[in-house]
């Protein structure tokens, strides 16, 4: 399709009192890709370890605090600083200095020499403990820990051991000492082993989120040695937080974009798969933070798998080859006659997963990025790894690393007969300055919504007239980004307006834009939040769950009459002439008999009360209405208070002649109609 050919769904008119008209009768012929409702998650701080992943331990390893970074430290010291007056455990901010690993700190008293060694199951080194008398009535280790206490009282605990002492005590403790559960590993050896056991815990009395202690403890003389130390929640699914994969599976999320990310230009997948004991520590290079490498290509299959997804994969084009990426290629498609297929067998998938999207690189534009490079030298590396992969599996469909034009141009000038679709990021508003009054900011970030389409449509055409055959857009990252507390951000509810501002922008241009992976799934950007092991959503969440759960997949035409703004530009804002301050896109599903009109009033303070007008659907006087909005652009969700904005349900009363409907100030509400 010529980016010429794109024509609008939508007329916006200025005018005092809000219509929108909808022209149900002419539906478009190509139906809404469900893509466009994607996410996107990266190995960053708490997104995947404390977040995704249910695993609950820091540092199971026990590794050197080399691996942790210059975040290590604050976020240690931030895990001590708990309510209720708990201030960490004695010794633990400066536990590597003493003799235990990094985040661990000791337990009980006794004459014991704590120290690193590098007699070890993987990495650099084990935790050994030489006890030579006991003052308490176990001496060990200790961390400061969080469990889902709310949600279930069953763990679970793998270790590695080798022990003069034939037996050691796992257990979870109060943050006076007091334990709510444990049990013995038993049977231990003076050679490496792996144990498990399992145990309950007493909830009872046991608040949400409170800060509990994880021990590993003995209870006579020797000398004990310690390695991965895994601690779950029985109820995980296939490793992952159970939460976090309801909320996703409930709203229906399609299309899961990973590893990456700035994490991908440093990332070597081969680190990542095989037994996880096996798998080595690594300093993660794009965030300066640990990387345990027990998420990796199997696990992030089995969570689309879980959540019922697409999977989308974007290739380390920094500091990686060609050949890497088309062995990684192999070893999620090929068969297992093939090298790094019967290697995925091998690990227990003999089936190929057949992962159909792959993005080659991630924002080589930028000069913070692993692997950055000209725009000619990207050219170059596309054509080399498209090549090398396309070798692997011919059926994948690939992604360049786009941006802008300048940078886009020699890709589309050197590659244009092996491109498809160029990727592009909408991180927006992180040059406001913070003292910019915030609904200004506000505003600025709408109307970028509505400036967005006209960027969109340049990267198109100049594709197009550079001989790229029906380009696409991919936008693989997008989040208001403005970073400043004083500024609506993207945990607020400011990101459901603009978040249904660039969905419409993607159900209008007729496929042109194939996909969108919104960033991102917890603990970073916006969408899920996890804190002290407990799951709740942020307001974005909600937007995109009444986008991808309602049953419009052929948009029809509308006429949106009403009061509109201009927006001065703002540093990385430009000015917008007129912006609405409704939007709106209509979908009809599969069948015809049902009609979803998503409408936004991007409005800082005030409702909108509009007049609805259908052509061609005459629809049941009962009109289901679902609204996630609120009176403050800056409103949150919270650990005290987590549906603050949620979904909000009702119904109201269409009349043959039309209705009105008044739509709260920052909201996005769906109207659904059904045909009589």
């Amino acid at each position: 399709m010529e980016a010429s050919s794109l024509k609008p769904l939508v007329e916006f008119v200025a005018g005092d009192h809000a219509r929108i008209e909808v022209f149900a009768a002419g539906k478009r012929s190509t139906p809404v890709s469900r893509l466009l409702y994607g996410q996107f998650a990266e190995h960053l701080y708490n997104n995947v370890y404390s977040g995704m992943w249910a695993q609950a331990l820091r540092n199971t390893g026990f590794e050197p605090a080399k691996y942790f970074g210059s975040q290590g430290q604050e976020d240690l010291d931030n895990r001590l600083r708990w309510r209720e007056g708990f201030t960490g455990l004695p010794g633990q901010l400066d536990s590597f200095k003493n003799g235990t690993a990094y985040y661990w700190a000791r337990f009980g008293e006794g004459d014991v020499s704590y120290s690193p060694s590098d007699d070890r199951v993987n990495s650099d080194q084990s935790q050994r403990m030489e006890i030579k008398s006991l003052s308490t009535p176990e001496v060990g280790i200790q961390q400061a820990i969080f469990l889902p206490t709310h949600r279930t009282g069953e763990y679970e605990v793998s270790l590695w051991t080798k022990s003069t002492c034939k037996t050691l005590h796992v257990a979870i403790r109060t943050t006076d000492g007091k334990e709510i559960g444990g049990a013995d590993v038993s049977d231990l050896k003076p050679e490496w082993q792996q144990r498990k056991v399992k145990f309950s815990i007493k909830r009872e009395g046991i608040e949400k989120g409170r800060a509990l202690l994880f021990t590993i403890g003995a209870k006579q003389a020797g000398t004990v040695y310690l390695d991965q130390c895994f601690l779950f929640p029985a109820d995980n699914e296939k490793g992952f937080d159970p939460d976090i994969i309801r909320y996703l599976r409930d709203a229906k999320m399609p299309m899961l974009r990973f590893p990456g990310g700035n994490f991908v230009s440093g990332y070597h997948w081969k680190e990542g798969i095989g037994p996880v004991d096996e798998r080595p520590m690594r300093n993660n290079p794009a965030w300066n933070h640990e990387e345990y490498n027990h998420v990796g290509t199997d696990e992030w299959l089995a969570f689309c798998d879980l959540v019922g997804c697409e999977a989308l994969i974007c290739v380390n084009a920094g500091n990686g080859t060609p050949e890497e990426a088309a062995d990684w290629v192999e070893y999620c498609n090929g068969d297992v006659s093939t090298k790094y297929g019967a290697l995925r067998a091998k690990n227990g998938h003999p089936k190929a997963y057949g992962v159909k999207y792959w993005e080659v690189g991630n924002e080589l534009w930028g000069d913070w990025q692993v692997g950055h490079c000209t725009a000619e030298e990207y050219a170059k590396r596309y054509a080399e790894f498209h090549k090398a992969m396309k070798a692997r599996d011919p059926n994948i469909l690939f992604i360049a690393n786009g941006q802008h034009p300048g940078w886009n141009g020699p890709t589309i000038k050197e590659d244009a007969k092996i491109l498809r679709s160029m990727s592009t990021h909408y991180l927006v508003g992180n040059g406001v300055p913070a003292e910019t009054p915030a609904e200004k900011a506000y505003l600025g970030l709408m109307a970028y919504t509505v400036w967005a389409e006209g960027d969109i449509r340049g990267m198109l055409k100049q594709m197009a007239d550079g001989g790229v055959p029906d380009p696409k857009i991919a936008i693989t990252e997008m989040m208001i980004f403005t970073q400043k507390r004083e500024l609506p951000g993207c945990n607020s509810l400011a990101e459901v307006p603009f978040y249904a501002g660039m969905l419409n922008l993607g159900i209008r241009m007729d496929g042109a834009i194939e996909l969108i992976t919104r960033t991102a799934i917890v603990n970073h950007g916006a969408g899920l939040r996890k804190e002290r092991e407990f799951v709740f959503a942020e307001p974005v969440h909600y937007a995109s769950r009444l986008y991808s759960t309602q049953s419009g997949r052929w948009p029809v035409r509308l006429r949106i009459t009403g009061p509109q703004f201009r927006h001065e530009e703002l540093p990385s804002l430009p000015a917008v002439e007129s912006a609405s301050y409704l939007d709106a896109v209509a979908l009809l599903n599969d069948d015809g008999k049902e009609l979803n009109l998503l409408v936004t009033n991007r409005h800082p303070k005030d409702a909108l009360t509009a007049e609805v007008a259908l052509s061609g659907f005459k629809a049941e006087p009962s009109v289901a209405v679902q609204t996630v909005g609120g009176t403050d652009y800056m409103a949150t969700n919270s650990f005290e208070n987590p549906r603050a904005v949620a979904i909000q349900r009702s119904e109201a009363l269409a009349r043959p002649e039309g209705m009105k409907h008044t739509f709260p100030p920052v909201s996005l509400t769906c109207l659904t109609f059904r045909r009589k």
